[in-house]
């Protein structure tokens, strides 16, 4: 009678954070809470300083398979 429901994924956007001594980008899952330019004190897995700051806050968009049809 009713079409069953799709069961609703639980989103989690990741924070991406630039050091501020060597530029290196990297990401992490996000945090309550952050914002973009916040500077934290995270230490860069390239160069080990503990300044960094928040760059961006995205949620990764999983690609959409598509069945085809056949005539």
């Amino acid at each position: 009678m009713f079409s069953q429901e799709k069961a609703r994924k639980i989103i989690t956007p990741l924070t991406y954070l630039k050091c501020l001594a060597c530029s290196t980008i990297n990401s992490r899952p996000f945090r309550d809470g952050d914002y973009i330019f916040k500077e934290v004190e995270e230490k860069c897995p390239k160069c080990g300083s503990d300044k960094m700051k928040i760059v961006g806050i995205y949620v990764k968009e999983e690609a959409k398979k598509r069945s085809k049809s056949r005539l």
